[in-house]
C-alpha cells in the first residue's frame, strides 16, 4: 500500500510542476527569467510580430528592447526609471514588417539589409543568421525546445558572432553571450516564471 501511495503522490506531483512552467499565452502579462548576478529580463507581447524586452541588472541600471517576431532587434533604449529614455534611442528597419519576419527553422540561414538609426546617425548594414539544430533548455523544473541562432554584422571590425537561444513554443529568444575578438561572454538564464 505504501508504494502505491507514493506512485500515486508522484502522479499527481508531475502536473503541478507542468503548470508552473510558463506558456505562449503567458507572453500577455509577461514571461521573467532569472539571469546571472541577480539579473533578470521580462519578456512581454506587445502587438503581433512584436514582442517587448526589459532588462534589469542587479545595480537597478535597464535597457527595453523591441523584437520582431521574438527575435529580430527592432529597437533599443535605455530605460529611465520606469520609462524608456528617447535620446538613447537605436533603431534597425528590416525590409518587411516585424510579423512578416521569417520564424527559424534548424538547419537554415536567413540574412537581412537594414537601415541602423543610431540616435539620428543613419548606417546601412547587413545581418546574417544561422539557425542550428533544435536542442533543450531547461530553466529549473521547466524544459523547452530550443533552437540557437548565431548572428554575423557585415559593418563589424571585431567579427562579432551574437548568440541567440530562440524558444519555439513561447515565442521569444533570449541574448545568450557573444564571441568577438577571440573573448566569449555567456549569459545563464536559470529560473522562468510567469508574470502575475
Amino acid at each position: 500500500m505504501k508504494i502505491l501511495a507514493m506512485v500515486a503522490a508522484m502522479t499527481v506531483a508531475v502536473p503541478v510542476l507542468a503548470e508552473e512552467c510558463p506558456v505562449a499565452t503567458d507572453l500577455e502579462a509577461g514571461i521573467r527569467f532569472g539571469v546571472d548576478k541577480g539579473d533578470e529580463e521580462v519578456f512581454r507581447s506587445l502587438r503581433p510580430g512584436v514582442v517587448e524586452a526589459i532588462f534589469t541588472h542587479a545595480d537597478g541600471g535597464a535597457t527595453r528592447s523591441l523584437l520582431g517576431q521574438g527575435i529580430y532587434l527592432l529597437e533599443l533604449m535605455d530605460m529611465d526609471g520606469a520609462e524608456p529614455d528617447p535620446s538613447t534611442r537605436m533603431t534597425y528597419a528590416f525590409p518587411q514588417n516585424a510579423e512578416d519576419l521569417p520564424l527559424p527553422v534548424p538547419g537554415s540561414t536567413a540574412q537581412f539589409s537594414l537601415l541602423r538609426n543610431e540616435r539620428g546617425n543613419f548606417d546601412s548594414e547587413v545581418q546574417s543568421y544561422d539557425f542550428g539544430p533544435k536542442g533543450r533548455a531547461s530553466f529549473g523544473a521547466c524544459t523547452y525546445d530550443m533552437i540557437p541562432i548565431e548572428i554575423r554584422y557585415s559593418e563589424d571590425d571585431s567579427n562579432t558572432v551574437d548568440l541567440l537561444h530562440y524558444l519555439p513554443e513561447l515565442g521569444i529568444a533570449y541574448y545568450a553571450g557573444s564571441t568577438y575578438d577571440g573573448t566569449n561572454d555567456r549569459y545563464i538564464y536559470h529560473r522562468i516564471e510567469a508574470v502575475k
